[in-house]
């Protein structure tokens, strides 16, 4: 492990940790993740690609109050790291082990037993409604992947939240990382999301051009920035989302701390 994993024992010192400190804990953490699910087995690319996202999470959110739930289950591994289990990773998915989903029995911050698939926004609602009529306060977060996105249960509590506005968020995790291929209308739709690689190369070296000038450069790119942001939340495809009634802001890129 690296230092900052060797030490870590609070979930809460993610709230206090510098962009800097973030992105090498995050590289920690990959690293953990490639040592340990080489030996034990398990899903480990869909989990590579959720740690900036879940290091995001614990950044902004309050886990000993808010609620987060995992869809499919299996991209929960550095959510285990991070509540008390790194030292159990050793027998992940093993008898007597640790699970390879989210497990209530393990820990309180496993609020669902996500395995496969589409459940998160429907148990997220049904969390959300309890919370609004015991008069509570706090956020409730479904993180569902593209392929858990395809399942008919995820598009009836889609309709419901536009319907009833249930206040929560729902982070779509578009990693093109379902077990089999996905197909379909939906899966067709949010290719529509994807950045060409080029134009993400053009983009960087566009900015890093503009802030080499002196004085102004930085003020510039941001001001481009704020431009193309309010001329995308008018273009994008994510349009559907908003005819459903959900307030949808994105694409970002899910390994850029600094844009979450």
């Amino acid at each position: 492990m690296g230092k900052i994993l060797d030490d870590f024992n609070n979930i809460n010192a993610v709230k206090k940790m510098t962009i800097m400190e973030l992105n090498s804990f995050a590289q920690e953490i990959r690293n953990f993740l490639i040592d340990n699910v080489s030996k034990t087995g398990g899903h480990l690319a869909s989990n590579l690609g959720v740690v900036e996202l879940t290091l995001s999470l614990y950044n902004v959110f309050d886990l000993d109050k808010d609620k987060i739930i995992w869809d499919v289950g299996h991209q929960s591994y550095v959510h285990k790291i991070l509540t008390g289990r790194k030292d159990k990773f050793n027998t992940l998915r093993s008898f007597g082990g640790i699970s390879g989903f989210p497990k209530r029995e393990e820990s309180k911050y496993d609020i669902f037993e996500s395995g496969h698939s589409s459940t998160s926004i429907s148990a997220g609602l049904g969390i959300a409604r309890a919370r609004d009529l015991k008069g509570e306060n706090y956020n409730v977060i479904s993180v569902i992947g593209d392929g858990a996105l395809t399942g008919g249960m995820a598009f009836e509590a889609l309709n419901d939240v536009g319907f009833r506005k249930t206040k929560m968020i729902i982070v779509l995790n578009d990693n093109q990382m379902s077990i089999s291929k996905n197909v379909g209308g939906m899966s067709k739709y949010l290719s529509q999301f994807r950045i060409d690689p080029t134009y993400n190369r053009i983009k960087k070296e566009i900015n890093s051009t503009l802030r080499k000038i002196p004085s102004v450069g930085d003020g510039m790119v941001n001001s481009i920035q704020k431009l193309k942001n309010g001329i995308k939340q008018v273009i994008v495809p994510g349009m559907l989302f908003e005819h459903m009634g959900i307030k949808y802001l994105g694409p970002i890129d899910g390994h850029d701390i600094r844009s979450k």
